[in-house]
């Protein structure tokens, strides 16, 4: 009997600034298209980001269809799912990702099984036709290295990535009261070893020539132990990756380990710092203050690591004050890059059952939930005075006079010591920065109509 042909797709949102630099696909996704390759299934993945493009439902062709829904996604991927019902009435359509976990009910008349949570263990009977009921509940991997590794050929447009993303762990142990992570993966902390972390990294290797690896864990160094065996292990098997890891500010507590995972490869970190306000961090649940986050950032730059910090407006603490003096406090200390957020009440977080229950909620359209836009009604200023804000926030880091005043800067210091033949420092200059930052300001110019947009969405809807 002829195995049916399987298409996944991951659709696209509203952009996000920073999608246009990091263009990755969902880990999950090739998880479980490897899986079913492994069983002999013809596979396909289709990821809008990645192709650049929208997918035309009279283009796709499979007996089952298996789409990712997240909140930015969402309405994008039941829109999917009903054009691919209409014209394949006997396919099969599988709906799986956060938001259909959260958000079941929005998907019910759309697919034939919605899967809930992790869906490794279950794929393989809901393929075979071992499962009748529409929601299927999946199950932790309790082993994450009992994982395949990824066939990254079954994803189109693979050979075009030049970052590969790797994922080592799922669940995390802090609750940060607007992270949706503990709801999916819980909040015991499950890891890969290191032997399986540099397999995965040989493993991708063999796919593309890139060698830049982004590290999707939400804390890559919750277990230091592991981190630095994987380091030792990169070392001695001298594997040579750039890398880059999201990490908490309290990383700089140990740095003999930084120190490491520099020789190892780091060369970027992501740091939620979310705001300079201690008031704000208690109630963000972030288990860190702004003492903490000014100590991350000299530590990790003695080290040569190059830091995105990322930041959040809107929590009822902040005020109209609060956007000059980030900005400046990114500026003072040197940030190399940042990015600014709107505070987005995910559902299914405690910050969106607060706001539904007070009522702040200003619209369910979920293609603007994406940290881009003000979406629900803040204590110490309009929801326009929220999102004008930030996106001048974002215009003054990224001031072309203060790229243009830096990358001078870098040049002279460059000539001066090649006056006195200092060529021990030349590490110190890099121009990939400036660039990173001159590439943000033309992203933010290009896309001030996305907000423009949705301004005149909001009026129009009469919610202001």
């Amino acid at each position: 009997m002829t195995k049916p042909s399987i298409l996944f797709i991951e659709p696209s949102g509203n952009t996000n600034l920073f999608d246009n630099y990091m263009r990755l696909p969902l880990l999950g996704g090739l998880y479980l298209a490897t899986i079913l390759s492994n069983k002999g299934y013809d596979i396909r993945i289709l990821n809008e980001n990645i192709l650049r493009r929208k997918l035309d439902p009279f283009e796709l062709r499979a007996d089952i269809f298996c789409i990712t829904a997240l909140t930015p996604t969402a309405n994008r991927a039941k829109f999917l799912a009903g054009q691919l019902k209409k014209l394949y009435p006997n396919s099969k359509i599988i709906m799986g990702g956060i938001h259909a976990t959260l958000l079941v009910e929005e998907f019910m008349d759309v697919a034939d099984h919605i899967v809930i949570g992790e869906a490794e263990g279950v794929i393989l009977d809901i393929i075979e036709n071992k499962h009748n009921e529409k929601i299927i509940h999946g199950s932790k991997i309790e082993d994450v290295n009992s994982l395949p590794l990824v066939n990254y050929s079954l994803l189109e447009g693979y050979e075009c990535m030049d970052i590969l993303p790797v994922m080592t762990s799922r669940g995390c142990p802090f609750d940060c009261n607007f992270c949706t992570v503990t709801k999916i993966f819980g909040k015991e902390f499950r890891m890969q070893s290191p032997e399986r972390i540099v397999s995965e990294i040989e493993n991708a290797l063999s796919y593309v020539k890139c060698r830049d690896f982004f590290f999707y864990d939400d804390n890559f160094t919750a277990n230091k132990k592991r981190v630095n065996e994987f380091c030792d292990l990169m070392l001695e098997r001298k594997v040579e990756i750039n890398w880059f890891a999201q990490v908490r500010s309290d990383l700089a507590r140990d740095p003999e380990l930084i120190k490491k995972m520099v020789n190892a490869g780091l060369r970027w970190v992501y740091i939620g710092f979310e705001s300079i306000n201690d008031a704000t961090l208690k109630a963000f649940h972030k288990s860190q203050t702004k003492a903490d986050i000014e100590k991350a950032i000299e530590v990790l730059h003695s080290f040569g690591v190059n830091i995105h910090g990322m930041f959040m407006f809107g929590e009822d603490h902040d005020t109209l004050q609060s956007f000059n003096e980030t900005v400046e406090f990114a500026v003072k200390n040197e940030i190399d890059t940042v990015q600014f957020m709107i505070l987005t009440p995910f559902p299914g977080t405690q910050t969106y059952t607060a706001m539904e229950s007070e009522k702040r909620l200003i619209h369910k359209n979920w293609d603007y939930y994406n940290a881009m836009f003000a979406v629900f009604k803040p204590k110490n200023m309009s929801p326009t005075e929220l999102m004008n804000e930030s996106y001048k926030a974002y215009r003054k880091f990224y001031s072309l006079r203060r790229t243009l005043a830096d990358t001078l800067f870098v040049l002279y210091n460059i000539l001066l010591d090649a006056f006195v033949w200092n060529f021990r420092r030349t590490k110190m200059y890099t121009l990939d920065i400036m660039l990173l930052r001159a590439g943000a300001q033309i992203l933010i110019r290009k896309y001030s109509s996305i907000y423009d947009s949705y301004l005149k969405y909001f009026f129009n809807a009469g919610k202001n």
